[in-house]
């Protein structure tokens, strides 16, 4: 292992897959399992792994599904150490599979992403991590970076001026929103310290990820397609026409 890897990644598996019909990580995609092309492109990026399934038996066959692909014992395959582990709260959504990945992973920040983005690029991973350490190392970080998100830019801002959810007292309110609302939260890096956050929201019942976000005191948003972060990476799968005319 890398000693100077100092990050964390969380695979999100524990979704119903209701739309697709079958458990999406384990699909096979060009000859591999879906999740194991996202950990391979993790070799030398971070220090350790945590994958978030939500029961023991799914836990057993994505290990038994790892080995069959997988040259040797699975650790062989990553620098890096790699542990599953049960969601701690079930059925409350990824926000749940946040907090467990957060509770055990062995450094300071992770990068969360989901079991179904095969399309996941070594750039992006280095470009998420390298955007981590340039506002870790920023003297006007008052609160300390808690957390990295990507957002994408939509053209339709009026209806967050008329939008009866949100009151806003000035522009830059209106435009926090906006990042927040068009985030990609499944794509993003947060402090350990996050789990505070998400405990209360849970005993809140309110298990929405982006309320996750609102609550942060300094998340740093990055813009998608900015020719730092690009669409592609953020491609995923729901359903099973979305496997057609698949390029890598």
């Amino acid at each position: 292992m890398n000693s100077q890897n100092l990050y964390s990644c969380i695979v999100l598996s524990g979704g119903m897959s209701r739309r697709m019909g079958q458990d999406k990580g384990s699909m096979i995609i060009q000859d591999k399992p879906m999740i194991l092309h996202i950990l391979e492109r993790l070799n030398y990026k971070i220090n350790d792994a945590i994958i978030v399934l939500n029961d023991s038996e799914r836990i057993s066959n994505y290990q038994t599904l790892l080995n069959q692909h997988c040259e040797g014992n699975i650790e062989d395959n990553f620098d890096y150490s790699l542990e599953f582990v049960e969601d701690e709260i079930k059925g409350k959504g990824p926000i749940s599979g946040i907090m467990t990945g957060l509770k055990n992973i062995k450094t300071d920040f992770a990068l969360v992403l989901p079991c179904d983005s095969p399309f996941i690029s070594t750039y992006f991973i280095d470009t998420m991590f390298n955007l981590l350490i340039d506002n870790l190392d920023s003297d006007n970080d008052v609160y300390g970076i808690d957390a990295i998100i990507p957002f994408h830019i939509k053209s339709n801002k009026d209806k967050f001026k008329d939008n009866g959810d949100f009151n806003f007292d000035n522009a830059d309110e209106m435009n926090l929103e906006m990042k927040i609302q068009n985030s990609e939260p499944l794509h993003s890096i947060y402090k350990k310290e996050n789990l505070n956050n998400i405990n209360k929201l849970l005993k809140e019942d309110n298990l929405y990820v982006k309320s996750f976000i609102r609550s942060l005191n300094n998340p740093c948003f990055i813009e998608v397609d900015n020719k730092i972060l690009f669409e592609k990476d953020f491609r995923n799968f729901n359903r099973k026409e979305d496997l057609e005319d698949l390029e890598f």
